[in-house]
């Protein structure tokens, strides 16, 4: 499997992630009481309230009921969703190397009364009758433009890899040198095909345990369960509806509505929308939710936030001392009060005589959310939520800190994307890099739909 950039930075995260943090905020203890929700109480502990918080919120809904329909040029979906994927439609393969080398693998698939690894080549392959099943999606484009080759507009699927484990072998005839390596370098994605039949490909081979055969023409495949290929590979249907458990939405909006009954109407409709429990059906130029789903946070025509947050801050407020070239973590416990809105990071600003000596790490957002300024971005759309930031605002940690992690307590994030109700707590980071002497500095969190948060610190640093 290809070790791409994001796999590296889920493995370096998981690191972070696995290591003890030593200082509290497990799960809250007991039944929700009346007065869980309320503002730190004087004396009260850190710990205490952070479990207080996360007690008080246990199993309240979040985010409002809405209904969604937008047209437009090109609207993508991004997701960790499902979509049931029905003949006809049109596999992709993109090329896992430079030759161009254009494969798709389907393991465990029985061809007549044979069972192997079914081997296809070229630019596309279609698929006239069957099925390929549930299948796992990271994304789903609605464009009412043909793609390239092609006479009439189609929605465009990417799949999910969730798999684990790694791919499969097998050994190829001489004159398939080099598709081993792309088998290697491929990505999988879970599927259930039945009686799939499969045409337009230039070359097929069905690789078995008693030997090699040939494939050409056309063939059906009995059943499949893996279907093997380039990350970047697109199945190509007339119509799909995706189930998303969450998922982020937008692109170049141009009509369409967002209706709930805790929102006012608007005559413009929002530019991206982010969600949770949907059913998304996506066509040419046009996406709409089937039934309701929880919306978390929408983006008008102007770029605003169309969701208010509140975000409480609680944080202790003794001096601390740190000696010169070592550092000191002050907890800060954070909530979003609301439940219904994402709160949204804009600015972090350090300020005072210690300035320097203080930074926060920013945590990155939601891999369906990246993915969807990155596939926005990459086609040119010139949305306006494309003007917030996604990238952090100042460097998570520096590689010298992240290697002192994996030896002491790592500090945790603040979430750029901040979910609603959602109760953590994240570090300030004070570094003894400055000559000794008593310092001050204020931390401030300015909110695109909150109010700022301010925290100030005070510190000693001594040789």
């Amino acid at each position: 499997m290809r070790v791409s950039n994001k796999y590296l930075a889920v493995a370096y995260a998981a690191v972070f992630l696995s290591l003890p943090l030593g200082c509290g905020g497990g799960a809250a203890d007991g039944p929700p009481q009346q007065d869980d929700l309320e503002s730190r109480r004087p004396g009260e502990s850190l710990d205490a309230l952070e479990a207080r918080w996360k007690r008080g919120i246990q199993d309240k809904p979040t985010g409002i009921t809405s209904t969604v329909e937008l047209s437009g040029s090109s609207l993508v979906l991004t997701t960790r969703g499902q979509a049931q994927v029905d003949a006809p439609g049109v596999l992709v393969p993109a090329p896992v190397f430079p030759n161009n080398q254009r494969c798709i693998f389907l393991t465990n698939a029985q061809v007549g009364a044979q069972t192997g690894l079914l081997v296809l080549e070229g630019p596309q392959i279609q698929f006239t009758a069957g099925t390929l099943g549930s299948v796992d999606v990271s994304s789903a484009t609605a464009h009412t433009q043909p793609p390239s080759g092609g006479t009439t507009p189609v929605v465009g699927l990417t799949t999910q890899d969730n798999t684990t484990g790694s791919n499969p072998t097998a050994t190829f005839p001489e004159d398939w040198s080099g598709t081993d390596k792309s088998l290697f370098f491929s990505d999988a994605a879970v599927i259930q095909a039945s009686n799939l039949t499969l045409t337009g490909f230039t070359r097929g081979l069905l690789i078995t345990a008693t030997g090699n055969t040939p494939i050409t023409g056309s063939v059906t495949v009995a059943s499949a369960d893996r279907l093997y290929w380039d990350a970047k590979s697109v199945i190509q249907v007339a119509t799909s509806t995706v189930q998303s458990p969450a998922f982020a939405l937008g692109g170049q909006v141009e009509t369409g509505s967002l209706a709930s009954p805790e929102l006012a109407a608007s005559t413009q409709p929002p530019s991206m929308i982010k969600g949770k429990e949907a059913q998304v059906t996506l066509r040419p130029g046009n996406v709409k939710s089937q039934g309701s789903f929880q919306l978390t946070q929408a983006v008008t025509q102007q770029g605003a936030m169309l969701l208010p947050a509140d975000v409480e801050l609680a944080h202790d407020t003794a001096p601390v001392t740190v000696k010169k070239d070592q550092r000191v973590l002050i907890p800060v416990v954070f909530r979003e009060k609301t439940l219904k809105g994402d709160a949204v990071l804009s600015e972090l600003q350090v300020t005072g005589t210690g300035k320097d000596a203080v930074s926060v790490p920013l945590d990155q957002v939601e891999t369906y959310l990246d993915s969807l300024w990155a596939t926005a971005g990459q086609a040119g759309m010139g949305a306006p939520f494309l003007a917030i930031t996604l990238a952090p605002l100042s460097p998570f940690i520096a590689l010298g800190e992240a290697l002192s992690c994996l030896f002491t307590t790592c500090p945790r994030a603040f979430p750029i994307w901040m979910e609603r109700g959602k109760v953590e707590r994240f570090h300030i980071i004070v570094q003894g890099k400055l000559p000794p002497g008593t310092y001050e500095a204020t931390v401030t969190l300015v909110g695109h739909n909150s109010t700022a948060q301010a925290i100030p610190v005070h510190f000693t640093v001594t040789e």
